[in-house]
């Protein structure tokens, strides 16, 4: 199997699976997400059964033929085995899905991971955290989880640098060092960095203006590759699309905000407008997407479906949508832009 192009993690939400549907085909073959449920803590175990249901099936919708992997990295003991039970081994069956699992994960958690990677002998993909330091043993938890799988079944290495923000300078040495480490414990199929650099909005981002970021997630992707490791053409790109790293890791809730959020994404930075929920702000949110639009590298309303709704909402054509019309539209024009990023060559 080829290396991926670009593995997004993404929530298993509606907004989430919307934007992916609407990837151009030609983007969209080259797009292998990782989708992450989110955390119920406390929730009782028929509800918790009947949403992670629901949330799947959001998934298993869209995925059709293409790759792409379901991981649920932040479940507690007792959410884990619940979990294991609502997908057995078998419903992984004709779904083009491969399970996730990863060290210190609880135990009902990583058996179910390790059953369907022998049930369908298409291997499992191994999540990796690295919030900070990296710790030589950790690889040992790795190893120990690898060593349970049956001999020659394919495995897949998810490096997930979660939150990368310009207060982690040494995100990229990090990196390496724990690449150093888990390259050569087993003949992994596939090798994904992830790191999350889309930021939380500042708590004085006002209506009207545009809060620009440095995309240092990309910008650690880069320093990595200067490396000059003999292993770099295997590692395949991965971020958390124009959600901060947290958003997964976080309880689904439930309510509105009166606020939202329009998200923009070039080459260097990451661009964020405020704008008020509801009907009655039209001409407030319309202002909005045409602070986007003017940006002088926004990229024209043929990039992409997201960059098409916000030339439309930007003259009116759309109705204001809510939070999950901005959410899709966001990730939509973000997986677009870098896909063709990683690869210049790719038409859509």
């Amino acid at each position: 199997m080829s290396v991926p192009l670009y593995v997004p993690v993404l929530p298993a939400r509606q907004h989430a699976a919307g934007a992916y549907r609407t990837l151009h085909p030609e983007l969209r073959a080259r797009v292998a997400p990782l989708w992450t449920l989110h955390p119920h803590p406390g929730m009782l175990p028929k509800p918790l059964a009947d949403r992670i249901d629901s949330d799947t099936k959001y998934v298993t919708a869209v995925q059709g033929h293409s790759l792409g992997w379901l991981d649920a990295p932040y479940v507690e003991t007792e959410e884990a085995a619940v979990l294991a039970e609502a997908l057995p081994p078998e419903w992984w069956d004709h779904r083009n899905l491969r399970p996730v699992t990863g060290p210190e994960r609880p135990e009902a958690q990583q058996s179910l991971a390790v059953a369907v990677a022998r049930r369908l002998g298409e291997g499992m993909g191994v999540r990796v955290p690295l919030p900070g330091e990296w710790h030589d043993p950790a690889a040992a938890d790795v190893a120990a989880l690898l060593d349970r799988l049956p001999t020659h079944t394919p495995a897949d290495l998810f490096l997930d640098l979660g939150t990368v923000l310009p207060d982690r300078p040494d995100a990229a040495k990090e990196a390496t060092r724990a690449l150093d480490a888990l390259v050569t414990l087993t003949p992994w199929r596939t090798i994904s960095i992830l790191a999350g650099g889309f930021p939380e909005p500042p708590a004085d981002l006002w209506q009207g203006t545009v809060h620009e970021e440095p995309r240092s997630d990309w910008d650690v992707w880069h320093e990595i590759h200067h490396g000059g490791r003999p292993y770099l053409p295997r590692l395949g790109y991965g971020d958390y699309g124009t959600h901060p790293a947290a958003y997964v890791s976080a309880p689904a809730t439930g309510g509105a905000s009166p606020w939202g959020l329009l998200r923009y994404t070039t080459e260097r930075s990451y661009h964020l407008v405020k704008i008020p929920f509801g009907k009655k702000h039209d001409m407030a949110n319309r202002a909005g997407a045409r602070l986007l639009t003017g940006l002088s590298d926004f990229r024209g309303r043929g990039a992409s479906a997201g960059e098409r709704w916000l030339c439309r909402r930007a003259e009116g054509e759309e109705t204001v949508g809510n939070h999950a019309v901005w959410d899709e539209k966001a990730h939509v024009q973000h997986m677009a832009y870098v896909v063709r990023s990683v690869n210049p060559a790719v038409g859509g």
